[in-house]
C-alpha cells in the first residue's frame, strides 16, 4: 500500500518538510505509472528525480544538522550514502537492461522504504534534538 503524505511526517523545519512532501508527490507519480502499466516509461524519469532530489535535500539536511551540532550526524550521513548506493544499483540496471516494470517496482520500493523509515524515524531524531536544544 502506497503511503500518503500526512502531517505525522512533519519534522518542523519548513524547507525540509516541503522537500519531503515533494518526494511523496514523485513517489505517487511513479506508482500511478506502475498502475497504468506505464512503469517502464516512468522509471527513468523517477530515478533521475530521486537522484536530483536526494542531492539537494541531503545538502539541506546536512547543513541543518551541522548548524545545530546534531550528535548523530555521522550515522545519518552513512544512511545518505546507502541511499545513493541503492540509486546507483537502479541506474546501473537501467543502463544495462533498459527500463522495465520490475525496475519501476524496485524504484517504488526504495522510495517507500526511504519515505517511511528515513523521514519518519531518522529525520525526526535530528528535529527532536534541535527542539530540545532550543527550549
Amino acid at each position: 500500500m502506497l503511503k500518503d503524505w500526512s502531517d505525522v511526517y512533519l519534522i518542523g523545519v519548513p524547507e525540509i518538510d516541503q522537500q519531503h512532501q515533494g518526494f511523496f508527490v514523485a513517489s505517487h507519480r511513479l506508482y500511478e505509472g506502475i498502475l497504468d502499466r506505464d512503469g517502464k516509461a516512468a522509471v527513468g524519469p523517477a530515478i533521475t528525480f530521486m537522484r536530483e532530489y536526494a542531492e539537494e535535500h541531503f545538502q539541506t539536511e546536512e547543513a541543518f544538522m551541522r548548524e545545530h551540532d546534531y550528535p548523530g550526524i555521522k550515522d545519518h550521513l552513512r544512511q545518505h550514502v546507502a541511499f545513493f548506493k541503492r540509486l546507483d544499483e537502479l541506474e546501473n540496471d537501467l543502463m544495462i537492461f533498459g527500463p522495465s516494470q520490475d525496475l519501476a517496482d524496485r524504484a517504488l520500493d526504495i522510495t517507500q522504504d526511504w519515505l517511511i523509515d528515513h523521514i519518519a524515524d531518522e529525520d525526526m531524531l535530528y528535529a527532536l534534538h534541535v527542539k530540545a536544544s532550543l527550549g
